[in-house]
């Protein structure tokens, strides 16, 4: 079986383990290398060692919510330019607006499925998924 191409690394952040693991599972499918953090603090400690190619992040969270990860890695330098996508279950026009004023690159709503992300990645961050390929439906 060949291997997928390294793609980049995409964090993902979200408090809910069961869609956590899956969309790790699947970028990994697609060739991306995945890390996880369960929310925005833990996601932080994990950029001092690694900074991703891409962040993803879901917007409700314990300790440190999105909004908050999204303006304290917009106020570091050595993350600005980072793409980053929110993610949230509550899609209202204020919430996309907020996400986008603090910086954020895309808003991708829940539910959502590979597609989704990979739809949302191509725009965000076309240098990183330009040579990703679907998973086979």
């Amino acid at each position: 079986m060949q291997q997928p191409a390294d793609l980049g690394t995409v964090l993902l952040v979200d408090d809910y383990l069961p869609l956590l693991r899956n969309m790790a599972f699947l970028l990994e499918l697609t060739g991306f290398h995945a890390l996880t953090a369960t929310n925005g603090a833990e996601a932080l400690a994990l950029m001092e060692a690694q900074t991703p190619d891409l962040i993803i992040s879901d917007i409700e969270m314990p300790l440190m919510n999105g909004f908050e990860f999204l303006s304290t890695v917009r106020a570091d330098a050595r993350w600005q330019s980072t793409p980053f996508i929110l993610a949230s279950a509550h899609y209202e026009l204020d919430d996309v607006l907020h996400s986008l004023d603090l910086g954020a690159d895309d808003y991708v709503p829940k539910p959502f499925d590979i597609y989704d992300v990979l739809d949302s990645i191509h725009r965000t961050a076309p240098f990183v998924a330009a040579h990703s390929h679907p998973i086979a439906s």
